[in-house]
């Protein structure tokens, strides 16, 4: 995997995307708004939502939320919009129409996983268990020490299920989740059902490891993958600074409409 390189200036222009004929695709924590140390402790900058209302409406609507976070929690955040979207990475699908979906997946095992989860958070404060309904996430932005032992007790729980089950390893979080569903698979999903994606060149904006899957989903259909941060290795094309730089870069576009 080679270093991407910045986009120069934030210049949309130096992307050679368009509005006419992009589709965006955005993670949320990390892309869009700042990670906190709690998942529901993040603040949404005021003018987010005007300014993907404006991406919106340049690109015709092909844009659309790929996010770990469930549906609830992404249009609670992007209020008053509600767009196009994939929670719990795409184990959640939202179309265009509002229609809402589900992956069929077996997480009767969850409430075995949840009680040892559950007695390695009562052991090490400053761990946290969030349960997001399809997912479960164990995060230790708040006990690094704790990094370990939470790695070693997530591979353990889903060692002899490693065909149903899988882990990510995020930012400070490791991600219990069912396999075959990812950020890519959620891309793919949009540019082959939804209208407005057809024909377009996808760009999948995302921060942390598990947007690779979007970053690769997006060049093998001749498009892009932009990373916001320094986070390496990874395959995406072209690196942004950070969450507000990212908020610019996407106002800049809106404006070439």
């Amino acid at each position: 995997m080679t270093k991407p390189e910045p986009i120069a200036a934030l210049d949309p222009k130096a992307s050679g995307l368009t509005p006419d004929r992009t589709a965006f695709f955005l993670d949320v924590d990390g892309t869009l708004i700042e990670i906190a140390h709690r998942p529901e402790a993040v603040r949404v900058e005021p003018g987010l939502p005007l300014i993907l209302g404006s991406v919106q409406e340049a690109v015709g609507g092909a844009i659309a939320v790929v996010s770990g976070r469930p549906l609830v929690e992404l249009d609670r955040l992007l209020h008053p919009l509600k767009l196009p979207s994939a929670g719990q990475h795409g184990l959640e699908h939202r179309a265009a129409t509002g229609q809402v979906g589900r992956a069929a997946t077996d997480i009767s095992l969850f409430g075995g996983f949840e009680d040892s989860l559950r007695t390695f958070v009562a052991e090490h404060p400053g761990t946290m268990l969030e349960h997001k309904g399809m997912t479960l996430a164990l995060h230790y932005r708040n006990a690094v020490q704790a990094r370990n032992p939470a790695r070693t007790l997530v591979a353990a729980l889903i060692a002899d299920h490693a065909d149903r089950f899988q882990v990510y390893d995020g930012k400070m979080v490791f991600e219990i989740k069912p396999v075959g569903v990812d950020k890519g698979t959620a891309v793919a999903r949009f540019m082959q059902d939804e209208p407005a994606f057809r024909s377009r060149v996808p760009l999948f904006i995302g921060d942390d490891a598990t947007d690779e899957f979007g970053f690769a989903a997006a060049q093998a259909r001749g498009g892009l993958g932009l990373q916001v941060g320094d986070r390496e290795p990874t395959v995406a094309d072209y690196r942004i600074t950070d969450v507000l730089a990212c908020h610019r870069w996407l106002a800049a576009f809106a404006r070439m409409r």
